[in-house]
């Protein structure tokens, strides 16, 4: 099984690949990652920290100089020579259109919005507000991509070690025609929404406020 990792150039994994990982270990013997940009190699010690036995790493800046063609050219090299049976995307920008491109490379089934993942060819989704959950069978040719919902799993680092193993791929030059020539990020204030392990929220469906507050009343008496 493979995690696909994001990364900032600081080398500090993506919050979900630490959380797809520690459901990694639950899922197989061997548990690997890929990571594609600056900051990957550094990266790797925390990567395995959290059960990533193999990192297949690369600091190449063709990664970030341009946008996500370069890496699933890369990561459809690395699948051709390796092939996992499985391999889990964040439901990130990044992550998402990286495993589209796969998908079309390789023809496999791919499946977004899952929460869980039960198997090698089995995962979960909830539908309706979460009051229904859809068991999902993955047929098809390996590898199967699966995209995962954040918060779906804890994080727990288990103290491993990771075998960081250097990706050279070439990347043709009509991947390279569109170029990043800036990068921007919105300076935000305030808890992050991300970062909270439970979320309350409610709709339409409550219609007065006085509905919402009296459900998050209930909920804080219960925990």
């Amino acid at each position: 099984m493979w995690v696909y990792a994001d990364v900032t150039p600081e080398g500090k994994p993506h919050p979900v690949a630490l959380e797809i990982l520690t459901k990694g270990r639950e899922l197989g013997d061997t548990v690997e990652a890929v990571a594609l940009g600056p900051g990957s190699t550094q990266a790797a010690q925390t990567l395995g920290e959290y059960g990533a036995q193999t990192v297949y790493a690369s600091d190449d800046e063709v990664y970030a100089e341009h946008p996500n063609q370069p890496r699933a050219h890369a990561l459809h090299q690395l699948v051709q020579e390796h092939g996992p049976d499985l391999i889990l995307f964040a439901m990130t920008y990044d992550s998402r259109d990286v495993a589209g491109r796969l998908q079309a490379r390789t023809g496999s089934t791919l499946m977004s919005n899952a929460n869980d993942v039960t198997g090698i060819d089995r995962a979960q989704t909830q539908i309706f507000g979460g009051t229904q959950i859809v068991d999902v069978s993955l047929g098809g040719a390996n590898p199967k991509l699966v995209i995962v919902r954040p918060k779906s799993f804890p994080a727990e680092a288990s103290g491993g070690t990771a075998n960081v193993q250097d990706v050279n791929v070439e990347i043709p030059e009509d991947l390279k025609k569109v170029k990043r020539v800036e990068h921007h990020e919105e300076a935000a204030t305030g808890p992050k929404l991300e970062e909270a392990p439970i979320v309350v929220s409610g709709g339409r469906g409550l219609q007065d406020p006085a509905n919402f507050n009296g459900l998050v009343s209930r909920w804080l008496a219960t925990v």
